[in-house]
C-alpha cells in the first residue's frame, strides 16, 4: 500500500467531485481500503444479482452513472463483467474502468493469473461478499432441496457444477476463511469440489479507489464517450 499513498498523498482533497459506482460482492474490500486511506466519497452499490442477466446489469449501471451530476471524475467498481460495462456512456465527467474481465481478477490482482488458474484448477471462487445475497449457490442449493428434496438437489447441483473441481476461496484478509470454508463443506462434497485457499490481493482495489489511475491498469472514457472495447483486449496487472 505504501507505494500509492506516495505517489498520491493528497488523496482526501481530490475526492470531492468524485463518485464510486461499484459491485456490492467488493464492499468488504472498497470500505476498507477507504478507510484506511481516509478517502470518502459516495458510493452507488449495485446488487451482485444482476451479473445473472448481463442485460439488466447493464441497464442498471447506467441508470446509475445517469443519476449521478456535480462529478469530475466517476470510479467503476466492475470489470467487462459479461461485456455488461459495454456501450455504457459516461456522463459530464471522466469514467475511469479497471483493464480488466471481472471481480475475481480484481481482487486476485490480475486477469492473466485469473484465467490461468482457472485452466489450472477449474475454480469456483468465493469469499464472504460473494456468498451473501439473495441469489447465491448456497441459496440456490437450498432452494432445490425445498423443492425436491435433498437427494435430488445433490444430483442437479453436480450435474450443474460438474465442470468445477476446486472450491478457491479468495483470502482477502478481510473474513474468517475457516468459518466460510466450515459452512460451504458439505456443499462442495454434493458438487465434488475440492477446497483450497488461494491469497488474494487488494492492490489492484487500492488503486481504483485511491488512484493515480495509469492507463495500463484503467480505462478512461471521457465525458459524453461510450466505454470501448479494444482495450480489455490487454488486460491489466498488478500482480
Amino acid at each position: 500500500m505504501s507505494n500509492v499513498t506516495t505517489e498520491r498523498d493528497s488523496a482526501k482533497l481530490q475526492t470531492e467531485r468524485e463518485v464510486m459506482i461499484a459491485c456490492d460482492t467488493l464492499r468488504a474490500e472498497i470500505e476498507h481500503v477507504m478507510e484506511a486511506h481516509g478517502v470518502k466519497r459516495p458510493v452507488v452499490w449495485i446488487e451482485h444479482l444482476l451479473h445473472n442477466v448481463p442485460t439488466k446489469l447493464t441497464a442498471a449501471l447506467q441508470e446509475a452513472i445517469d443519476g449521478i451530476s456535480d462529478a469530475d471524475r466517476v470510479l467503476l467498481g466492475f470489470g467487462n463483467c459479461g461485456n455488461a460495462i459495454q456501450g455504457l456512456k459516461s456522463g459530464d465527467f471522466e469514467l475511469i474502468v479497471p483493464r480488466l474481465d471481472d471481480c475475481v481478477s480484481l481482487v486476485l490482482g490480475s486477469q492473466r493469473y485469473r484465467e490461468r488458474y482457472s485452466r489450472e484448477h477449474h475454480a469456483f471462487y468465493l469469499t464472504d461478499g460473494w456468498i451473501t445475497g439473495s441469489r447465491t449457490i448456497e441459496v440456490e442449493y437450498n432452494e432445490m432441496i425445498e423443492d425436491y428434496g435433498e437427494e435430488e438437489a445433490d444430483e442437479l447441483m453436480n450435474m450443474m457444477y460438474v465442470n468445477y473441481n476446486t472450491m478457491a476461496y479468495l483470502d482477502t484478509g478481510l473474513y474468517d476463511v475457516g468459518a466460510l470454508m466450515d459452512r460451504t463443506r458439505h456443499l462442495c462434497e454434493v458438487i465434488e469440489t475440492e477446497q483450497i485457499v488461494e491469497p488474494a490481493t487488494l492492490a489492484y482495489v487500492e488503486r481504483l479507489v485511491c488512484g493515480p489511475w495509469p492507463e495500463d491498469l484503467f480505462v478512461h472514457v471521457a465525458p459524453g464517450e461510450i466505454i470501448p472495447s479494444a482495450p480489455f483486449l490487454e488486460p491489466g496487472a498488478v500482480r
